[in-house]
């Protein structure tokens, strides 16, 4: 998948800025991207996913979106962690509507 050309880009310009944004689907190849590119060893990055509802019954459609952002702006965390929940809140479309943020910097 894209690994390969991401890890290339991070040895030859490693302080760069890369945002990869993601479909939340029930196949498993959308639930495992995050844990392969956490274990890409980039030193700082976030993880950001936003749910407007349940997964269905039957697997199909996008429930939400994710981005993973290695060397993210300094300041896109916080502007995340003050904004997640208003826009969890504003764009629900059931109980299941929430909001993910975890990060990682060395």
């Amino acid at each position: 998948m894209l690994q390969g050309p991401l890890q290339d880009s991070l040895k030859r310009f490693a302080t760069g800025t890369y945002a990869l944004w993601y479909p939340m689907l029930g196949k498993p190849e959308s639930r495992q991207l995050p844990d392969k590119l956490k274990r890409l060893g980039a030193a700082n990055w976030l993880h950001a996913t936003l749910e407007v509802k349940a997964p269905a019954r039957d697997g199909f459609g996008m429930h939400g979106s994710g981005m993973f952002i290695i060397n993210p702006p300094w300041t896109l965390e916080k502007t995340l962690h003050d904004t997640l929940p208003a826009l969890a809140k504003l764009l629900a479309q059931d109980a299941g509507a929430k909001y993910t943020l975890e990060s990682e910097s060395s």
